[in-house]
């Protein structure tokens, strides 16, 4: 009897395992199939108009760069969408390290943006797991967009830092700054929409997501006019 329940037991979770695998496939097609509907078939649109424009007239001096980074912009949004669908890691994580990676996105920030990124990392580079590079990775791509959608800040700081039994990632500007409160409510102080209540508020719950989701905590501070601190801890794991 105890061999027949330790046996079904068994494949309960074989069962369970499956259907899991199975859920996962199902939901990584629908994916799929919305992205190459809606997103990967805009953003081809975009990219056909930009070179049709280009082909029709020729780019004005002062129009040149923003126009070729409108055009690389979309170009690797479409890969990174690719890229998600398929379950790959992102770009960057594929020859680099994650300090390396984030060098390079704070790079192709500033080049978008203007404000240059300092980059830091600080302690003996330790073992993560992919997960946990991905997410510490797209923390910070968010937390630098938002810089670029909310913030006018004139200095960027990114830290990556390796400590005892956690690592940990900040990003912190000198912008405008915003009330954390707000961002629940969705009202700003004089009654109208908070700035960051849409799209940054949205954002900032898929990083918390994220890192809460490898037994991490993400703190967020802010306040008008005092700039914004995002600061990601996620655990190391033991050797082993």
């Amino acid at each position: 009897l105890e061999a027949s329940l330790a046996e079904n037991a068994g494949l309960h979770a074989q069962l369970l395992a499956q259907a899991r695998e199975a859920g996962v496939l199902d939901e990584r097609q629908r994916m799929a199939r919305e992205i190459h509907d809606t997103v990967a078939q805009g953003l081809t649109g975009i990219i056909a108009q930009l070179q049709a424009a280009e082909q029709m007239h020729e780019v004005p001096a002062p129009w040149a760069r923003p126009f070729a980074a409108v055009k690389t912009l979309a170009r690797d949004s479409l890969a990174e969408a690719r890229r998600s669908v398929e379950a790959l890691r992102p770009e960057p994580l594929e020859t680099a390290r994650l300090s390396e990676a984030l060098a390079d996105v704070a790079e192709q920030w500033s080049k978008l943006h203007g404000p240059a990124v300092q980059v830091t990392t600080t302690g003996t580079v330790r073992p993560m797991t992919p997960e946990a590079e991905f997410a510490l990775l797209r923390t910070a791509q968010e937390a630098l967009a938002n810089v670029a959608k909310h913030a006018r800040a004139t200095r960027v700081g990114l830290t990556l830092s390796y400590l005892e039994n956690e690592v940990a990632l900040d990003v912190r500007d000198d912008g405008e700054g915003f009330d954390p409160a707000r961002l629940e409510t969705g009202t700003a102080a004089d009654g109208g929409p908070a700035p960051r209540s849409r799209d940054g508020g949205f954002g900032l719950t898929i990083m918390r997501q994220r890192v809460e989701g490898l037994a991490g905590t993400l703190q967020i501070e802010s306040e008008p006019g005092a700039g914004t601190g995002i600061s990601a801890r996620i655990p190391l794991l033991p050797a082993g």
